[in-house]
C-alpha cells in the first residue's frame, strides 16, 4: 500500500477526529475539474482501500461558456479511463446567476446521491472558500449563522432529513496547499477560465480583495477569517441549542403564534432566534434581519400593535399574550 503523504493525513485525521465520514460508505465526489477537487479526488481514491469506500462521480457543466462544455467533455474521457463510476449533467435550460446555478448543481448532487445510494457527497471546499464565504456574506449583510455557514458537515437539504451528508473533508487547507498537491501528483487540473471573470463578485473578491488585504493588513487574512468563522459556529450552535429549548415553552401551533412573556424574559440573541425558526415556518424563504426585528419590537408593544406585511401574505400581531401569525383574509368569492 502507497506511503500516504502528510496532507494525506491531515484529511484521514479530520476525517476520524471530525466523523465525517465512515468505513464502507458509498460516496459521491463533486468534481469541478479544478485543483481541489482533483486534490479531493485524488486523497479518497488513496484512502479508499484503507477506509473500503465506493466512490461516484458527478461533474455539472452549466453551460456558462464553450470551455466549460470542453471541459466536460475532457473529465467525461478521463474518469473512463480511469474507471470510475460517473455521470456529467448539463444545464438545460442554462442558469446564469450564480445562486440558480448553485441550486442545480445541488438538485443533481440530490439526485445521483440516491440514485447511487451514497450516505455523503463530499466537496473540495478549502479554507480559502470558508474565508471568502465569511467577507462575501459579511459584506452582504448577514447573522452569524451566515458567518460560519461553510462547515465540515451538513445535510445536503437542510429541510429534508433523509438527504444525504454534505462533507467538506479538506475545510482545513488553503488553495496553495492544494494547488501544491495537484503539481506534486501531476494531475490533469483544467483550468476554469471563468473564475478570472471580474464580473462576479466572488472572483473579484477572491482575484482583488483578499489579495490587498493580505498585502496591505494582515498576510494571515485567511487563518484570521477562518478563526473568526470557527468561532462564531460554536456560538451560533450554542444560540440554536437554547432556543430549541425555550421553543416549546413559547410556541403555540394552534394560533399559530409565540407566548410573549417567557419570550421576552430571553436574552435578545435567543429572542431573535425563536423568531427566526417561527417565521420560517410560515414564509416562503428565510426570514430577513428587517423580517425579525420586526417580530421583536412587538413583544414589547402595546394590544393591537402589527407588523409590516410580509411576503406571501399575513403579519405579525399582539393579541393578548401572544405574538400572532395573521393570514390576510381570502377575497369572497362572487357569487
Amino acid at each position: 500500500m502507497a506511503r500516504l503523504s502528510p496532507l494525506h493525513l491531515r484529511v484521514q485525521c479530520a476525517i476520524r477526529e471530525r466523523q465525517l465520514l465512515r468505513p464502507g460508505q458509498r460516496l459521491l465526489v463533486a468534481f469541478s475539474g479544478g485543483q481541489d477537487s482533483f486534490c479531493l479526488l485524488q486523497i479518497l481514491r488513496d484512502l479508499q482501500r484503507r477506509w473500503n469506500w465506493q466512490i461516484f462521480v458527478l461533474h455539472c457543466n452549466h453551460r456558462w461558456s464553450e470551455d466549460e462544455t470542453a471541459c466536460a467533455c475532457f473529465l467525461q474521457e478521463w474518469l473512463q479511463q480511469q474507471g470510475l463510476p460517473h455521470a456529467i449533467e448539463t444545464a438545460d435550460p442554462i442558469r446564469w446567476d450564480e445562486a440558480g446555478a448553485r441550486v442545480w448543481r445541488y438538485q443533481q448532487l440530490d439526485k445521483w446521491a440516491r440514485t447511487w445510494n451514497c450516505e455523503a457527497v463530499v466537496t473540495g471546499h478549502t479554507a480559502s472558500d470558508r474565508a471568502e464565504t465569511f467577507l462575501w456574506n459579511l459584506l452582504r449583510g448577514t447573522g452569524a449563522a451566515g458567518l460560519a455557514s461553510l462547515d465540515w458537515r451538513r445535510r445536503l437539504d437542510e429541510r429534508d432529513p433523509s438527504s444525504a451528508w454534505l462533507v467538506r473533508p479538506l475545510l482545513g487547507l488553503f488553495r496553495w496547499e492544494t494547488e501544491e498537491f495537484c503539481r506534486q501528483y501531476q494531475l490533469p487540473v483544467w483550468p476554469d477560465r471563468s473564475n478570472q471573470d471580474l464580473a462576479h463578485g466572488r472572483n473579484r473578491l477572491r482575484l482583488e480583495v483578499i489579495p490587498y488585504l493580505k498585502r496591505h493588513l494582515n498576510p494571515q487574512v485567511e487563518k484570521a477569517l477562518n478563526r473568526a468563522a470557527i468561532l462564531l459556529q460554536a456560538e451560533h450552535e450554542l444560540v440554536v441549542a437554547q432556543a430549541a429549548q425555550l421553543w416549546p415553552q413559547v410556541y403555540e401551533p394552534a394560533l399559530p403564534g409565540l407566548r410573549r412573556d417567557p419570550l421576552r424574559a430571553a436574552p435578545l440573541a435567543l429572542q431573535r432566534q425563536v423568531l427566526f425558526q417561527f417565521l420560517s415556518l410560515l414564509l416562503p424563504h428565510h426570514p430577513t434581519f428587517e423580517q425579525v426585528e420586526a417580530g421583536v419590537r412587538l413583544l414589547k408593544a402595546g394590544r393591537r400593535s402589527r407588523s409590516p406585511d410580509y411576503p406571501g401574505g399575513g403579519w405579525l400581531e399582539v393579541k393578548e399574550e401572544y405574538l400572532a401569525w395573521v393570514s390576510r383574509p381570502c377575497a369572497q368569492q362572487q357569487r
